[in-house]
């Protein structure tokens, strides 16, 4: 297995242990198992993979997704200093304890909230972004729908139970594929993030391909539920790497048969082998791009870790969506504590060609973000 189709089944680990669903909605839910394909995310087998649960995290994980996506574009750097408002003091836990008067970095906070799942913290982040909480959960919704997850529901930030905020298994798939493609680099840090405030020091996930059970951020105090187990494993399938992954089982052991048996049936279903480039002599016929309409907005198809890998991402893009050929091509250095990373971007297009090509580019399976200047 490739080391990003193994970064792929670890990180599912981690989004698993942070975004499992609630102990109170799964005390009432069957156990889930999806079993895909490593190498392109196609589902292979699903068991209630499209139960409607209380996903308590999920609100967390989308939160970090646009935090993610503002580093990116810049609107936003991990360094700008926020104040804290009532609105994060008044959330519930768990929090840091940030007070009236606090001032955190964006950067700070978003590790609190993947270290510590701190509302407030959350809370701070969302009302920066978009000016309140409402206006925050708007933009949630509006991202789910854009990333296909046709079953998912927002209503706060925090994940207090609500019978409008809502997720399901698949959902949960296609939420941590969009995460992985479109920051790769960044959601390498959702790994062992630690986070130390007023003393006290968060650690976050850190355990692969193990059992991740417990309560997630909405609290579930006086409730007498044993915690269900979420599992991930990496496997085989004819000859396809997959991913198998359970939610809500109610044990390990129970985890653990259930894996073996998905990935059992997963082969036993005989799947198509994985397909195989063939090289050909055919030439394609000509494509002829429609005339781009300039403007100030752009595309940015992800950071990555070395700038041949952004070219050779900005050369593929090209190939999908033709019109790129005639807009500035730029690679962009972004240095951080960790290492350089290179930002591909296309440039000198207006509002509805940026939307339109990525359109195009997520259609295809590529990373895209709309920029605008």
């Amino acid at each position: 297995m490739s080391a990003m189709r193994a970064f792929a089944s670890c990180a599912f680990a981690v989004l698993l242990g942070f975004a499992g669903f609630s102990a109170s909605s799964a005390a009432h839910a069957a156990a889930s198992a999806v079993v895909i394909d490593a190498r392109n995310g196609d589902v292979l087998l699903a068991d209630n993979a499209d139960n409607r649960q209380h996903a308590a995290a999920l609100p967390k994980l989308m939160t970090i997704y646009l935090m993610f996506e503002a580093f990116e574009t810049g609107t936003v750097k991990p360094t700008t200093n926020i104040f804290v408002t009532g609105t994060a003091i008044q959330q519930p836990q768990p929090k840091l304890g940030l007070d009236h008067f606090d001032t955190i970095a964006a950067g700070d906070a978003l590790d609190a909230v993947l270290a510590a799942s701190a509302n407030d913290a959350a809370a701070v982040l969302a009302e920066f972004l978009a000016g309140s909480e409402v206006r925050f959960v708007a933009m949630m919704n509006e991202k789910a729908k854009e990333l296909g997850l046709t079953q998912t529901s927002f209503v706060n930030i925090s994940g207090a139970p609500h019978p409008k905020q809502f997720s399901t298994p698949r959902d949960m798939i296609r939420f941590s594929l969009a995460l992985m493609r479109t920051f790769p680099e960044r959601a390498k840090g959702l790994v062992g993030t630690s986070f130390a405030w007023k003393g006290i020091t968060y650690q976050g996930p850190r355990n692969f391909l193990s059992a991740l059970s417990g309560n997630s951020s909405a609290s579930t105090a006086g409730a007498n539920i044993a915690p269900k187990v979420n599992r991930a494993k990496t496997g085989k399938a004819g000859d396809r790497d997959v991913i198998a992954v359970v939610w809500n089982a109610t044990n390990a052991a129970n985890a653990d048969q259930l894996i073996v048996a998905s990935l059992n049936a997963a082969k036993a279903n005989k799947l198509a082998p994985a397909p195989t480039p063939v090289a050909t002599t055919t030439t394609p016929a000509p494509t002829t791009a429609a005339a781009i309409v300039t403007g100030d907005w752009g595309v940015q198809l992800g950071a990555f870790s070395t700038e041949a890998a952004a070219k050779a991402q900005l050369s593929a893009a090209t190939k999908i969506s033709p019109q790129l050929a005639q807009a500035t091509t730029r690679v962009e250095p972004l240095q951080r504590a960790t290492g350089t990373l290179y930002r591909a971007k296309y440039l000198g297009v207006d509002e509805a060609t940026a939307r339109s090509i990525c359109s195009q580019l997520k259609a295809a399976g590529a990373a895209c973000i709309p920029l605008s200047k």
